[in-house]
């Protein structure tokens, strides 16, 4: 997750607490990191013990909701009050939802934990950045997000292997109680690095931040509601269920809209289509790699350990495309990769559907989701390059968080949309994986239907300093 925060020049700190904040910061992001990856692996295992199958993906999509509401709040808390007491704040809701989590006893207590969990986790990476941004010396700073990139990189690696061996032979509740254990451990060390650092607060334009703030939670409320109703057992579906889902999906998209760049729900050519496809992309690899450890335990039935390789594997094959869109330089490569990414992405999940049959081996959804990832690393940092190469400098800030917002908003409610197709056609458990991820495949390949108007209108200042870009290559 990431956030441009533009802070004032302040005094910097001395070298060796740098280095101390750069430890801290690091082991804060790959515990939430890990925390976040190796829920995939338990989960299936969760809801057997606690019978709550068709909570399912309420579990898996609630954290990504209420953590679109606290993500827009840490920004304006992180800029214009106090960094630290949001940071605070944001490892202590974190912590409380883990710990929830690891004593639930039933699916609700269990959700609600989770939500808790969301709402933490929407407090802590973005004040990380504010503070980087306000005290670390400029010539450090790249070397300190780089830090931060690898830290959720690493975890993505080994965190589903890892939890699935935990999972196996020992018990699904330590992947989620080793985490608050560590932050209470580290939480000294945690206030002595940061309460010290300066901080000035920047003016603030108050319309502006609670239109954000309300619109954020408004949409996060809307996606946690459908989220909910995919929870719903099979036979509560009805007239009044599939009305209730249409107008809350107008809801989130009405109150996602003013957070998002204008023309972007009608993939405006441009910054708009390219935040669009960006929660696109994520949303669906999101959506489907949510139900893959189920999918894997059920249908096929692998050890959560060779579930978790599976989505190990994605996470190589996602490292191995950012690695290569990252060498294509030009014009003409840079504008053939979000047709080139889309198209890989497509084809994985497709192929994906097969496995959703015992018949078929579960090794083709290990071959699909090698593609899939391959597909998702080309795509996901062009689309960064890319916005922000036709944004202003003034409008890096907002051109970041319109990515992070859809990065969040897509995968909510691609995860609620798969969620409540699953529950309507359980218990034909089959079938019900090849609907959902269908689902996702149309969508992606709706994504690379519009990927081409990524490119913006010729003679527009999209265009010129998109244009200006490459010629700084």
């Amino acid at each position: 997750m990431l956030a441009v925060v533009t802070m004032s020049i302040m005094a910097k700190i001395s070298q060796t607490h740098e280095r101390f904040l750069m430890w801290i910061s690091v082991g804060l992001i790959t515990v939430i990191a890990f925390e976040t990856l190796a829920v995939n692996t338990a989960m299936p295992t969760v809801v057997k013990s606690l019978d709550g199958q068709n909570l399912y993906a309420l579990a898996m999509g609630v954290v990504m909701a209420t953590q679109l509401m606290t993500t827009a709040l840490a920004g304006p808390w992180s800029d214009h009050k106090s960094p630290q007491t949001c940071l605070y704040t944001g490892v202590v809701l974190f912590a409380t939802g883990l710990v929830m989590c690891t004593a639930a006893q039933d699916m609700t207590f269990f959700v609600c934990g989770r939500a808790i969990q969301g709402l933490g986790g929407g407090l802590c990476v973005v004040p990380l950045y504010t503070l980087v941004g306000s005290s670390v010396r400029s010539s450090l700073q790249p070397a300190f997000f780089a830090a931060f990139a690898v830290a959720w990189v690493l975890p993505s690696l080994v965190g589903p292997a890892i939890s699935g061996f935990i999972v196996e032979h020992a018990s699904w509740r330590i992947v989620f109680g080793i985490v608050p254990l560590v932050l209470l451990l580290a939480a000294p060390s945690l206030v002595s690095i940061t309460r010290k650092i300066p901080h000035e607060a920047s003016p603030a334009d108050g319309s502006r931040i609670r239109l954000t703030i309300g619109c954020a939670i408004a949409a996060g409320i809307g996606a946690a509601a459908l989220q909910v109703i995919s929870g719903s057992q099979p036979e509560s579906f009805g007239p009044t269920v599939y009305v209730a889902i249409a107008m809350l999906a107008v809801w989130t998209f009405a109150f996602a809209r003013p957070l998002l760049p204008p023309g972007t729900s009608v993939a405006r050519r441009g910054l708009p289509a390219t935040v669009l496809l960006r929660g696109i992309i994520n949303g669906t690899f999101i959506g489907v790699e949510t139900f893959l450890p189920l999918l894997l335990q059920d249908i096929h039935g692998w050890r959560p350990f060779q579930a978790g390789l599976v989505l190990t594997v994605g996470s190589v094959t996602w490292a191995l495309g950012s690695a290569v869109q990252g060498r294509l330089s030009g014009p003409v490569w840079r504008a053939r990769i979000p047709m080139i990414g889309t198209a890989l992405q497509t084809i994985g999940i497709a192929l994906t559907i097969a496995g959703a049959f015992s018949e078929v081996s579960g090794l083709v959804i290990l071959s699909a989701w090698t593609i899939s990832g391959l597909g998702i690393g080309l795509n996901y940092p062009a689309m960064t390059v890319h916005g922000l190469a036709m944004s202003a400098p003034t409008n890096h800030g907002r051109t970041s968080s319109s990515l992070q917002i859809a990065d969040t908003l897509g995968a909510s409610l691609a995860v609620a949309a798969a969620g409540i197709t699953y529950a309507v056609i359980l218990p034909a458990q089959s079938p019900a994986f090849a609907a959902a991820i269908g689902l996702m495949a149309l969508l992606i390949f709706s994504g690379f239907l519009m990927s081409g108007r990524t490119q913006p209108v010729a003679g527009t200042k999209e265009a010129a300093r998109l244009e200006a870009s490459f010629a700084e290559e």
